[in-house]
């Protein structure tokens, strides 16, 4: 049976917060894996960039390889429709009934924790690791019932702001991996 923390988003791109929060919630929580989940529609989100799911999952694959404990999980990719973590985790479930599953949010997912789709049953197959992020109060009277929030490193960056300064000439390119730098340069996303 498996400790697997699951770190889902549109990665458009990802970034070094995705790193911490990855390597937070493994270290802290004894996770034997990090699945790294590219989402193709996200239900809370609109797309706001002209990357492809092959670029943003290509960006997500040089991140899985940073670590021994990384792997790139592409269920959301695969299937049509919007990306409702609860039909993934029904899913994921269904394939590995012998593992135990713990999805990583940011501080700033938890406020809305309660507006997802099936949250209820949701968190009766996962469990949710919230990670502090800078500006957002997580209450820890909301730890408990399937919830523990860490604290760790907090960096404040986003990818929208990574593709507003690419589109600015004005990004640091330390906020990502070079693998990921190289790629986005590469393929002029976010000009």
């Amino acid at each position: 049976m498996g400790r697997i923390g699951i770190l889902g988003g549109t990665f458009d791109p990802p970034h070094i917060g995705h790193l911490f929060m990855a390597e937070e919630a493994r270290i802290k929580m004894e996770l034997d894996e990090i699945w790294w989940m590219p989402n193709r529609i996200p239900p809370h989100k609109e797309k706001k960039s002209n990357t492809t799911e092959q670029d943003r999952l290509d960006m997500v694959v040089s991140m899985a390889t940073l670590h021994h404990n990384y792997s790139v999980c592409d269920v959301e990719l695969k299937r049509e429709g919007i990306s409702y973590t609860f039909d993934t985790m029904v899913e994921l479930t269904r394939m590995y009934p012998k593992h135990e599953f713990f999805f990583i949010i940011g501080g700033d997912s938890l406020e809305m924790l309660n507006k997802w789709y099936k949250q209820e049953e949701l968190r009766e197959l996962v469990s949710f690791i919230v990670i502090q992020r800078l500006g957002y109060e997580s209450d820890k009277n909301k730890e408990g019932k399937g919830i523990t929030i860490i604290e760790g490193p907090m960096v404040v960056v986003s990818s929208s702001s990574i593709r507003k300064a690419f589109q600015e000439g004005k990004v640091n390119k330390f906020l990502l991996t070079d693998a990921v730098y190289t790629l986005i340069k590469e393929r002029c996303l976010y000009e």
